[in-house]
């Protein structure tokens, strides 16, 4: 079972892999990869968590990373920090708005 597991996990893998590889742009691969899912996750946080540093040998990702990593807001050289300095910033309860 485990051997399954890991080869299906492998094939998952090289799909996006080569869907990255099919990527023209820095634009779009920024698009890709921070993008936010319904959990509010995005793909750099996931690649971060599972370890998948293959999907980060493209060009274009390693810009991005790069760009985050070495960007003028204080960091502390984390994604996590950036990303909760954003949230503590704009998705607090006292930026939200009560349409009604």
């Amino acid at each position: 079972m485990e051997r399954r597991v890991e080869e299906t996990c492998n094939r998952i893998l090289k799909i996006a892999v080569d869907y990255m590889s099919e990527v023209t742009t820095e634009e779009e691969m920024r698009f890709l990869l921070l993008e936010k899912d319904l959990d509010n996750r995005d793909a750099l946080n996931m690649i971060y968590d599972n370890r998948l540093i293959e999907l980060m040998m493209n060009p274009f990702a390693q810009n991005i990373v790069t760009q985050i990593w070495g960007s003028p807001y204080n960091n502390s050289h984390s994604f996590a920090s950036a990303s909760s300095n954003h949230n503590l910033l704009f998705n607090y309860n006292h930026c939200r708005y009560d349409l009604e």
